[in-house]
């Protein structure tokens, strides 16, 4: 891709004028009155706001909890979907059965699991963990099994001939597609339970998390402190997406032809 291609100095001069237009934006929109200052304050209300926040222990402790039950999720959930998928996948009549179970979860809109899990497990780490797990896990599975049912039955009959193994054709030909397909599904799963995480802070009404510094701000209309954690919020979506497109250039070694 030319993006990828393009000088880091370049890159870097690109982000750092798009950030300088975006506060440009901010500011006349203040200034004009298009906007309230009540709603959207200054970019230097929010930056001491952020400050502020940084410079307290609970609020690394409400992002500790975040990235904890964040990152648990995506782990768990693309172990455990990982290898469901393969399994489910391996026979074409389980599939057959499942499938459309896989896909009805996949479609639900990711929030709606937030109060039903929340039936089950109650308050804390442990539903905020689900939460995002059951999200990793849907499109996890989703993925692999594909993978697997999208190999070239050609190579599979061609690899029973020279008589290899079941454990041999998954290793040789099922694994390679099933990793292609994991890393793209990854990639999407990634932000997607950041989303669920910060959701379960704010509609289960947990005691930590980054959700909770949103919820409480707003409840008491510190509208700079809003968008200092919500600013937050963003820096770890944009980590999220870097280590999602990095994990697919080097699993997917074609995308850096």
């Amino acid at each position: 891709m030319f993006f990828d291609r393009m000088p880091l100095w370049k890159r870097f001069v690109c982000v750092i004028g798009g950030v300088l237009i975006l506060l440009l934006i901010w500011k006349i929109s203040l200034i004009t009155g298009l906007v309230s200052p009540l709603l959207l304050p200054t970019p230097s209300k929010v930056g001491a706001a952020l400050l502020r926040l940084v410079s307290s222990i609970s609020f690394w402790n409400d992002l500790g909890a975040t990235v904890f039950a964040w990152l648990a999720g995506v782990s768990s959930g693309t172990l455990i979907g990982g290898l469901a998928g393969i399994s489910l996948g391996l026979n074409r009549y389980i599939w057959a059965a499942v499938e459309p179970w896989v896909e009805f979860l996949r479609s639900l809109p990711s929030v709606v699991l937030v109060p039903l899990v929340s039936l089950f497990l109650g308050v804390g780490s442990s539903s905020r963990i689900a939460c995002s797990a059951i999200v990793v896990i849907v499109l996890m599975l989703s993925a692999s099994a594909m993978a697997v049912r999208s190999t070239k039955d050609t190579h599979i009959r061609l690899a029973f001939a020279w008589r290899a193994s079941r454990f041999q054709i998954i290793r040789t030909f099922v694994l390679p597609s099933v990793l292609s397909h994991m890393a793209i599904a990854l990639r999407a799963a990634i932000p997607i339970a950041l989303i669920v995480v910060v959701a379960a802070d704010m509609l289960i009404a947990t005691e930590s998390g980054i959700g909770k510094i949103v919820l409480d701000a707003l409840s008491v209309f510190d509208t700079a402190t809003m968008y200092a954690a919500i600013v937050v919020v963003g820096l770890l979506g944009y980590i999220a997406a870097v280590v999602g497109s990095f994990i697919e250039r080097r699993t997917i070694h074609w995308t850096n032809v």
